[in-house]
């Protein structure tokens, strides 16, 4: 049976100006009632699909897609919704559905306080009508976000706080909540991460202090004290990270100065943001009462750039994830506090654990997977032929890149071809100026998604040929021996399947070119 399809959807902007009659309910209400005075639709199945809290200008919605999935499926009769902009706010991509994909589909539309039915209409004023209303539609939808995009910006200005959540430290001050006060408990936490930084204790080692001594995380602190639920990771948000103390660290908020426009959003409803470059973010000194000394924050930054510095100059870990702590089975990860080292962190989440301190230093890891390597491939053809295979299977790899990205510029210059063809076409008097451009804009698209996946393709190329390349620097093959003169990422890869450490240096590695 062809179903009736009931579309609902609340916008931000719906929320915000604080209409009504475009709630959900008052939306369902009303075309329950239209249904209940139409024969044909009461005999259809009612299904009802929604979107609350999505904008109108893009079709990527949850209910939407499954909406098009059923007229894909051939399962929908009809669509109704309370006007045009329910189902969208981009006139052009309506006009497309009006016009092309409903009548080609045998779906009927409609759109009750437009008094638009598409059964009623085989092309006149009428559909001209609706087209013109869709314009009108859209640019309410800018007028409106632009509008509440500049209130948020000049509430910001004038140095409102209107953030969900106060920074860490901070609390909102009960007579104005557009005010930030210290919050007493929290700052003490605050001033000793920067003190203990300043005084040479790493992020990373601040944070194991702060775990050993059960302090709770921002995101436990939150919900505690706000009723605010730990979002993400739930293991991760029990725990300091390193991470949790460096944002700490880099919050301009601790010096008393509001920081705000740190992102663009394109539009109200969109989740895309752009972040700024710092030195175009707003700033208003002296906003609030200050945590930490400008100059001592300054110092910290100082330090902060020093710390990048030394470890983007640093070699990669080549071992990396290849670790795993004896003791207890999980991962060890690289840190940087005192020596590089690998250490397990398990203890941090199972704080009665009579699990010792288990690490071991790059280096000495490094230089013994090298040399057990060295013993382990007193080379064996069965070494060399997983190398040769592996090489193979890459270059192998590259060719069918190579064939896929000739395709796409095949089908490149045919998308030309069609492209003139319709512009002949358009001029010779064939086709009208709607047709054309409706063709225009997609092959436009069409050409936009052909250079990006043939972009896509080279870069793959590119990366597979840097590999082996990096490979071959690696491991030579001198007749039936291949001689290892150091530790690289990619031999790691290839040949180590994992590392497991015990207290007191003992390891145990576990290859990939031998028999399990």
């Amino acid at each position: 049976m062809m179903k009736c399809v009931i579309y609902l959807r609340l916008s931000k902007e719906d929320d915000l100006n604080h209409d009504e009659s475009n709630s959900i309910k008052n939306q369902r209400e009303l075309i329950h009632k239209y249904i209940r005075k139409d024969a044909d639709l009461r005999k259809m199945e009612t299904v009802e699909l929604a979107d609350d809290g999505y904008s109108g200008k893009n079709m990527d919605r949850p209910g939407m897609q499954e909406l098009l999935k059923l007229i894909r499926d051939n399962k929908v009769g009809c669509i109704i919704v309370k006007d045009m902009s329910r189902f969208s706010r981009d006139y052009l991509e309506t006009g497309k559905y009006l016009e092309q994909i409903f009548p080609f589909m045998g779906v009927r539309f409609i759109a009750i306080n437009d008094n638009y039915d598409s059964r009623d209409y085989a092309g006149g004023i009428d559909e001209i009508d609706v087209a013109f209303k869709g314009i009108l539609y859209d640019f309410y939808s800018e007028d409106l976000s632009e509008k509440i995009k500049s209130s948020f910006k000049i509430k910001k200005a004038q140095g409102q706080y209107i953030a969900a959540l106060p920074p860490y430290g901070y609390v909102k001050d009960p007579k104005d909540k557009h005010k930030l006060i210290v919050d007493p408990e929290a700052a003490v936490i605050v001033k000793r991460i920067f003190r203990e930084y300043l005084d040479g204790t790493s992020a990373y080692g601040i944070a194991q202090r702060l775990n050993e001594e059960g302090v709770e995380t921002r995101s436990v602190y939150f919900e505690r004290k706000f009723g605010f639920n730990c979002q993400g990771n739930r293991e991760k948000a029990l725990v300091w990270t390193s991470m949790s103390v460096i944002r700490v660290l880099d919050n301009e908020n601790y010096i008393g100065t509001f920081v705000y426009h740190k992102y663009e959003q394109t539009e109200v409803a969109s989740k895309k943001k752009r972040l700024l470059e710092p030195e175009n973010w707003g700033r208003i000194r002296n906003h609030h009462e200050a945590l930490i000394t400008e100059k001592d924050f300054a110092k910290v930054q100082r330090m902060r750039q020093n710390s990048k510095k030394q470890i983007k100059s640093s070699k990669e870990h080549c071992l990396a994830g290849k670790l795993r702590c004896g003791l207890c089975g999980h991962r060890m990860r690289h840190s940087w506090n005192g020596r590089p080292k690998y250490e397990c962190v398990h203890t941090y989440l199972n704080k009665g654990s009579s699990h010792e301190r288990n690490s071991v230093i790059d280096a000495d890891v490094e230089k013994m997977v090298l040399s057990v390597l060295q013993r382990e491939i007193v080379i064996q053809g069965e070494t060399e032929k997983l190398a040769a295979e592996k090489e193979q299977a890459d270059q192998l790899k590259i060719k069918e890149a190579e064939k896929r990205m000739r395709a796409m510029q095949d089908s490149l210059e045919k998308l030309y071809a069609d492209q003139m063809v319709s512009f002949e076409s358009y001029k010779a008097g064939i086709t009208s100026r709607d047709v054309f451009m409706d063709q225009k804009a997609s092959y436009e698209q069409m050409e936009a998604q052909l250079q990006e996946n043939i972009e896509k393709q080279r870069k793959a190329v590119t990366d597979l040929e840097k590999k082996l390349e990096d490979e071959r620097n690696g491991i030579r093959i001198s007749g039936d021996q291949i001689k290892v003169d150091r530790l690289t990422r990619e031999m790691v890869l290839m040949l180590v399947d994992m590392i497991t450490v015990w207290t007191g240096k003992r390891m145990e590695i576990k290859w990939n070119f031998k028999e399990k």
